[in-house]
């Protein structure tokens, strides 16, 4: 054999191997197919999200939600237990950052947060976007979570909601926003299904100069995923307490050891045509209005909150991230606190029927090893103590006293706000904790509702199934003379 037919013979295998290994790594469509080449003149298929080539590109991250009334709820894949510190009021951010890191899928509803980042030298304008479905996956199986009233704090204020948007029927959005060159542009979408267990992502047509291209936003290079909603794990009277100044509420099925709202074992008649189970009650403590402040004791100083308070000159920030921060590290309310009562009927009686029977349980009581360390925090505007009005009554809670009945027989006004709520009703009062010393008090609320035909139900009624806990204040401290007192006007106190 001839050198020149041994060359084109090497020269021929070679051509082939090369075609072989290009055909593997050509890109591959959502459910495993070649992509086809697109058509002169057509928008091209939608390229990874990260800016490269002096292209626009763009990403996204799953997110709680954007507004008061969000529920946010997810699954847990294994099963997993859910800790008690990423549960109860205040908590949705630490259970959402939990659940995310354990690759929880969202159940019926997923929001996203993405930013698109025009190259340095053009400007970009969005035309249109859509939610697209990718390759289906097995419907989740394990721990169950919720959020009530799930504020995401991390989305910038700016990013405004783009669109709701269905993976059951998917459509193009039309938009027209702009973004100037090296600057970026961005807002949130939700996608919902009521089938679809999958992967998906979000494709934006963007115009940059004349040339148009689609831009895929995913979790950075990764698909979002969903699956179809699930029984609700918060009661009416959980979501009521959003209209009434609550924070958000974290919540697991089947995590909890006491009832949080569930009706207790009925004694008594139930009146025709109103089904068990028709009612609940959620008790939650209120953020502090007009002037009060922050008040915290923890076991321990905090160092984390000394670099927050750094620049206390954010009304309505500092003070927020002082709580979450010593929340986390285990600190707990100090002082009065106001707590509301919400119950909520799908049939309640008629006016004045129904009267309630309030009481609060002491769990426990414990002392500190050594003295606690308080942290007072005061907002903008903050000019001395002034009690907060809502509240009729107020409990005391006392080391010698486990049972503190405080309300009998407090008439209950069921009001509704649409034809297809429920109608609720709520009841404020105050808890102050004392004793010699500092203790802090582990209590449940306990509620008995009845009505003029001898109907009754009781709630055991939790901090999503921990007891409520508030201690007393430091011994010998006041809001002027607290070691670590701040107020968000950029002076530190103490």
């Amino acid at each position: 054999m001839s050198g020149r037919r041994v060359f084109l013979l090497a020269f021929f295998a070679t051509t082939v191997l090369l075609a072989a290994v290009v055909t593997v790594l050509a890109p591959q469509g959502p459910h495993g197919a070649s992509s086809p080449a697109a058509p002169p003149g057509s928008v091209p298929s939608a390229e990874p999200g990260a800016e490269a080539g002096g292209r626009s590109g763009g990403t996204g991250k799953p997110i709680l939600g954007v507004s008061w009334s969000s529920i946010w709820s997810a699954t847990v894949p294994k099963g997993e237990a859910v800790p008690e510190r990423v549960l109860g009021t205040g908590r949705c951010g630490a259970l959402h950052r939990w659940a995310t890191a354990r690759s929880a899928v969202p159940r019926g509803t997923s929001a996203v947060a993405f930013t698109l980042a025009a190259p340095e030298d053009r400007g970009l304008v969005v035309r249109s976007l859509r939610v697209v479905e990718g390759r289906a996956l097995p419907v989740p199986r394990g721990r169950d979570v919720e959020c009530v009233g799930a504020v995401d704090h991390t989305v910038a204020p700016g990013l405004g909601v783009w669109g709701k948007l269905s993976l059951d029927a998917p459509r193009d959005l039309g938009l027209s926003r702009y973004a100037r060159p090296g600057a970026t542009v961005g807002g949130v979408v939700e996608a919902r299904t009521a089938d679809c267990s999958c992967e998906w992502w979000i494709e934006v047509e963007v115009l940059e100069g004349d040339a148009r291209r689609t831009v895929r936003i995913d979790d950075d290079g990764r698909p979002f995923t969903i699956a179809p909603p699930v029984a609700r794990i918060g009661t009416d009277a959980q979501d009521a307490s959003q209209r009434y100044g609550a924070l958000d509420v974290a919540l697991a099925r089947g995590a909890v050891a006491l009832t949080h709202g569930a009706v207790a074992p009925a004694r008594g008649v139930v009146a025709p045509g109103r089904a068990p189970g028709g009612s609940s009650a959620h008790a939650v403590r209120l953020p502090e209005i007009r002037a009060q402040g922050v008040w915290m004791a923890a076991d321990r100083e905090v160092p984390a909150v000394g670099r927050i308070v750094g620049n206390p000159d954010v009304p309505g920030v500092v003070c927020e991230r002082v709580e979450r921060t010593l929340m986390a590290a285990g600190a707990h309310r100090a002082g009065y606190t106001t707590y509301a009562l919400v119950l909520a009927d799908r049939s309640p009686p008629g006016y004045e029927e129904a009267v309630a029977d309030v009481s609060l349980h002491v769990v426990r009581v414990e002392r500190p090893k050594s003295r606690p360390t308080g942290y007072d925090c005061y907002p903008a505007g903050w000019s001395g103590w002034e009690p907060d009005t809502r509240e009729r009554i107020s409990a005391e809670l006392v080391p010698d006293a486990p049972v503190l009945p405080f309300l009998t027989a407090e008439p209950l006004r069921f009001h509704r706000d649409t034809a297809a709520g429920p109608a609720t009703d709520v009841l404020y009062f105050g808890v102050s904790p004392s004793g010699a010393g500092h203790l802090t008090y582990h209590f449940t609320i306990e509620v008995t509702v009845k009505t003029r035909s001898g109907e009754f139900a009781r709630y055991t009624l939790d901090d999503a199934g921990r007891p409520f806990v508030l201690a007393t204040r430091p011994d010998g401290v006041s809001p002027s003379n607290g070691e670590h007192t701040y107020y968000e006007i950029g002076e530190r106190i103490g």
